[in-house]
């Protein structure tokens, strides 16, 4: 995970999250060793099949809003393999409105656990 040969939808089983942390920390050390971006993230095949079949994202992360920080390029991740909230200052308070809701979504419906 992720693999060049894989694409994750809706139907697939999640990704426990021993797993799921492993792919992101391999992911991170590609981008780290200067190694990332091997897998096609533009893949037509990739595109039709989560488009199609619906998204099972691996990991949800709680990023940064700053534009200089790409979490899926930092874990050298493709469309549907990580469900990003981005938010100024990293935080994820319970309020109307907030990304908190989208992490429910994502833990909920998408069934990410990680």
């Amino acid at each position: 995970l992720p693999s060049g040969e894989v694409f994750r939808t809706a139907g697939d089983v999640a990704v426990p999250a021993e797993e799921a942390l492993a792919a992101l920390y391999a992911g991170n050390q590609r981008y780290v060793a200067g190694m990332a971006g091997q897998l096609d993230a533009y893949d037509e095949n990739l595109l039709k099949e989560i488009t199609d079949g619906g998204q099972k994202p691996f990991a949800i992360v709680l990023g940064c809003a700053d534009s200089r920080c790409p979490v899926e390029l930092m874990f050298d991740g493709r469309p549907g393999d990580i469900f990003v909230l981005r938010n100024a200052g990293n935080t994820l308070v319970s309020e109307k409105g907030s990304t908190l809701g989208s992490a429910e979504y994502a833990v909920g419906p998408l069934d990410s656990k990680l």
